[in-house]
């Protein structure tokens, strides 16, 4: 019967194998030959002779696109282009006799506040050469801030409003929670320990509120940032920066307190801000939507130099290079292998490391910045140009490169580091879960959650966390031609803005992607207005390819497993088959239910 059984199943997966790749090979050869016959709003090239550029942007803009061929093809290639795309498209656009005007819907974008300064420098390079802008909003922040939002939207010519709508311009603010005392309800104890006292990110295990230094440290990064955006809407608005604080602290502000106050230019709905932006932008002026006009071919005017853009955006992790549907870490295994193939092309100039971590592993940090360091050994510059956040090991990366750009309101620093483990032992003996263990070696259980720190244990982790503090510190006086004390100044797990950091030897310059081209520039010995070629690195692979890498790495792993099980069951044969002569093969009877 077990024989049976066994061969049922092996059959079975390997049809199911075979139907699979059969299947497969079969889309890949349909739709690799349908698509010189896509839609052509899929790959159209050419363009209308007059164009109302449409940013209209939903959600956040990507730092890089998600290694998701399926979702391209679902989406018809039509997907939002990310930040740099954006950046790039806009610029081209203020260069474009085709392009007239710009218009943005706001209503359901998102951003923080280095992305709004990013996207605010873009539209005013757009109005200098003296076209106008339009932004819109249903609503700046329904039972909600839209801070940032707004802040982006102020860049603009006019701002319209649905009569509707509220402005949530509101402030800046940050909020924690702690799970000290929840977690020792539950018999979790969390054993974490920090270099130095600013570095506070454990305190949410290990307290029930932000301590003093910590607060310190925030207070003055919230200060910074929200000064930038008052200055900066109070000088774009024509608003006395007092004014607009007094109109800040009495926000959420209805549409007619909005209109009264300066913060936006007419309340009308959708139809009509397109209306206008449309007259504006010329006759036969067709509205282009930014990914249509970023897929468009740009007239490259002479040569230009091949600049690889590297992005490291999310948590770093030590992890090898491969394929992935995800983008959401920063691979230490990808980024390094992407400036190995930078370094390698003989046609890349320099490399542009955009940067947008809050950090994450110490060792994967010291990869890739010592993979920054061959990069520039080997005669190509490396400029970091830091998003939202470049903190912790995002720091770690960037203070290898040449130069380091960051927005005022990049967050950055924390020059520190925290570690530690969780302990369930407590959890366990509520639960009634008994635990034992065999070890050998003083420290063997070390990293183990079922007990805590023993006294050699409890050295060990401070010793590595000295280390650690020692190496970074150091590191960064070296990159930085910062003395111990000038670092000291600015380490301590110290978080800083943009503008701050600049102040304390940080960060070389204070902007976005135009400032980044600058020093690129620079490095190269090139002419201020030299034309760049900034191109991800690696170059992406067509969907189609990208689909089939996927699968094939996922659904062969798939097969190699299960040709594994396939092998235990062989090995397993001899005993089922003596299972199958010692069970009593008569069906099992129950007694009856006893009569009440």
């Amino acid at each position: 019967m077990f024989v049976w059984l066994r061969r049922l199943f092996v059959g079975v997966l390997a049809l199911l194998g075979l139907v699979a790749l059969v299947l497969f090979g079969t889309i890949y050869y349909a739709i690799d030959q349908l698509t010189p016959e896509l839609p052509a709003q899929w790959r159209e090239t050419a363009l209308p002779e007059r164009i109302l550029l449409d940013i209209t942007q939903t959600g956040a803009l990507a730092e890089t696109r998600a290694n998701d061929p399926v979702a391209l093809l679902t989406s018809g290639f039509d997907s939002q282009p990310t930040l740099v795309e954006t950046l790039q498209a806009i610029d081209r656009a203020a260069r474009d006799h085709r392009v007239g005007a710009l218009y943005a819907d706001l209503s359901h974008a998102e951003m923080g506040h280095a992305a709004a300064q990013e996207l605010r420098d873009a539209v005013q390079r757009f109005r200098a050469a003296g076209k106008p802008a339009y932004a819109f909003a249903d609503t700046f922040g329904e039972a909600g801030s839209a801070s940032a939002v707004y802040y982006f939207a102020s860049a603009f010519d006019e701002i319209w409003l649905q009569p509707s709508g509220d402005v949530g311009l509101t402030g800046f603010s940050m909020e924690f929670l702690f799970f000290r005392d929840a977690l020792a309800a539950i018999g979790v104890e969390p054993q974490m320990f920090q270099r130095q006292e600013y570095k506070g990110v454990v305190e949410m295990l290990t307290r029930d509120g932000v301590s003093p230094p910590v607060r310190e440290n925030y207070e003055r990064l919230a200060r910074s940032i929200f000064d930038q955006m008052v200055a900066d809407i109070a000088a774009a608005r024509s608003i006395e920066p007092a004014a607009l604080r007094s109109l800040i602290d009495q926000a959420p502000l209805s549409s007619q307190a909005a209109l009264q106050g300066g913060l936006v230019d007419r309340l009308a709905y959708i139809e009509a801000v397109r209306s206008a932006a449309l007259s504006r932008a010329g006759a036969d002026a067709v509205p282009t939507p930014l990914g249509r006009y970023a897929r468009s071919q740009p007239d490259i005017q002479g040569e230009a130099s091949d600049i690889a853009l590297i992005t490291g955006s999310g948590a770093i992790v030590r992890q090898a290079a491969g394929t992935s549907f995800s983008a959401e870490t920063a691979s230490s295994g990808r980024l390094v292998q992407a400036i190995d193939a930078a370094i390698a092309d003989s046609d890349i100039e320099a490399i542009l490391l955009r940067i947008d971590s809050p950090g994450g592993s110490y060792v994967a940090s010291d990869s890739v910045m010592h993979a920054v360091g061959r990069a520039r050994a080997a005669g190509k510059p490396v400029i970091a140009w830091m998003g939202d956040v470049a903190a912790s090991g995002g720091y770690f990366i960037a203070m290898g490169a040449d130069r380091i750009i960051a927005q005022p309101a990049s967050i950055t620093g924390s020059i520190g580091v925290a570690g530690g483990k969780i302990v369930v032992q407590g959890l366990l003996e509520k639960l009634g879960i008994g635990h034992d263990s065999v070890s050998i070696g003083r420290n063997a259980l070390l990293y183990s959650p079922t007990q805590p720190l023993s006294d050699s244990g409890l050295e060990q982790f401070n010793a590595q966390l000295d280390r650690i503090y020692a190496d970074f510190t150091g590191k960064a006086g070296q990159a930085r031609n910062l003395d111990a004390a000038a670092i000291d100044r600015a380490a301590r797990g110290r978080v800083w803005s943009g503008a701050d950091a600049q102040a304390m030897g940080l960060v070389d310059d204070l902007g976005g992607y135009h400032t980044a081209l600058a020093a690129l520039r620079t490095a190269l010995s090139l002419d201020p207005q030299a034309a760049l070629n900034v191109v991800p690195f690696p170059p992406r692979k067509r969907p189609l390819d990208a689909l089939m890498d996927n699968l094939g790495g996922d659904f062969f792993g798939i097969l190699t497993q299960l040709q594994t099980l396939s092998r235990v069951m062989a090995a397993l044969q001899p005993v089922l088959d003596q299972a199958a002569i010692t069970l009593d093969p008569a069906p099992l009877h129950l007694p009856a239910p006893a009569a009440r």
